[in-house]
């Protein structure tokens, strides 16, 4: 009898805490001011390594934890924002540009970025009126 309500105890006390650690869906879409879906827009969930990205026409999905809390949207060239998820299933994002510049970054063959001058070897620059002086097909 005692270990018949010792196992229904832990089956008890098992199936909450599984029903505490269900995931759910979060789904949206991700617009610069025009509108138009933004592809390739970074979506993570804050804290963790839990992300996403979006799709073509800037629609993502992400599964998250029950009790997640906030998702980071960032894009090359636009201002961050974080969301709070609350009790939505559904967030849509417009974001807009940053005022900031960009700095000289130099990125190496194998995806590291460096300063030029900090670089051992020799740097070659490509300009825009460089690359609109080529051959039409």
């Amino acid at each position: 009898m005692r270990a018949n309500l010792l196992s229904f105890l832990l089956a008890f006390v098992v199936s909450i805490s599984t029903s505490f650690a269900q995931e759910r869906t979060i789904s949206g879409r991700v617009v610069d001011e025009d509108g138009g879906g933004l592809p390739g827009v970074n979506v993570i969930l804050k804290g963790t390594t839990t992300g996403t990205t979006t799709d073509i026409d800037g629609n993502y999905k992400l599964n998250v934890p029950g009790d997640a809390g906030t998702l980071v949207f960032s894009f090359i060239g636009l201002s961050p924002q974080e969301i709070a998820i609350g009790a939505r299933s559904s967030i849509d994002v417009t974001m807009s540009s940053d005022v900031k510049q960009l700095s000289e970054v130099v990125v190496t063959a194998i995806g590291i970025e460096r300063e030029k001058k900090a670089l051992g070897y020799a740097v070659s620059d490509v300009s825009g009126d460089a690359l609109k002086q080529r051959a039409e097909p």
